[in-house]
């Protein structure tokens, strides 16, 4: 893939694939005076749209430096091996590293860099426009990589690919990023800095893991894959709406 190869068409295909997600994110954000009590409606609003704008063209230029990026890292080059790879090795190898370790790396890279440059308090707290950073950055990502696969398809099958990147792309990405953005907030109750950096490291740990094993079902194209890879992302929806509630909405008692 190339990011020359998109077309307008193609664009327009991956917008609408992340749309209803960047819609949801947006709207369940809350917007009210008792989270932003130094503000008011329009200032909350424009804030709020300033950082997802800005978060989803961190994601559109993630997706670019990767593409610019993995030909050097994963050059095309025939080593011409004694032994045949393994299915298995290759399929741990574009899961975990070239799609987990890689995409993530970038992602929350930018996800840090915006967030620790603009949304930090005095006393280093991570603040809760963190949530909204986080799942546009993995928006703005998969609206490229969807824009891709989805015109890349014969005209047969875009429709069915359009619904599984809709449903499992843009879904996944966002998840993975959102459940980063929580670790950061809840990383605000931690005092000593070492233990808070060491916490922030393990998130980034798990959203490569949670890539790795969502694509590690994916890849193969099996009906029970896709399956177990969907029961996965439910399983992180409950887990980001239960710590949503708790963190960002603070309907329920706190807990870390």
């Amino acid at each position: 893939m190339k990011f020359t190869d998109l077309t307008p068409i193609s664009l327009v295909w991956g917008f609408f694939s992340i749309l209803p997600w960047a819609i949801a994110l947006f709207m369940s954000f809350p917007k009210s005076k008792i989270h932003f009590p130094d503000k008011n409606s329009t200032e909350i609003f424009v804030r709020l749209l300033f950082f997802s704008l800005l978060a989803f063209l961190a994601g559109i230029l993630s997706t670019y430096l990767i593409l610019e990026i993995s030909p050097l890292i994963w050059p095309n080059i025939d080593l011409k091996p004694k032994r045949p790879k393994s299915l298995l090795t290759q399929t741990i190898h574009l899961a975990f590293i070239q799609a987990g370790m890689v995409e993530e790396a970038f992602k929350i890279g930018f996800i840090f860099l915006i967030s620790f440059f603009l949304l930090r308090t005095k006393d280093g707290k991570w603040k809760k426009e963190i949530f909204m950073v986080a799942g546009f950055t993995a928006l703005g990502f998969a609206f490229i990589e969807n824009s891709h696969y989805i015109i890349s398809e014969i005209p047969d099958k875009r429709i069915e690919t359009f619904i599984g990147r809709s449903i499992h792309s843009s879904n996944i990405h966002m998840l993975i990023n959102l459940t980063f953005a929580l670790f950061c907030i809840k990383s605000n109750a931690i005092i000593d800095t070492t233990q808070k950096w060491f916490y922030l490291a393990a998130a980034f740990l798990l959203a490569v893991i949670q890539h790795g094993v969502v694509d590690f079902f994916l890849i193969p194209s099996s009906i029970i894959g896709g399956w177990i890879a969907t029961a996965m992302f439910v399983g992180i929806w409950v887990w980001v709406v239960n710590d949503f509630r708790s963190y960002v909405l603070e309907l329920k008692k706190r807990k870390i």
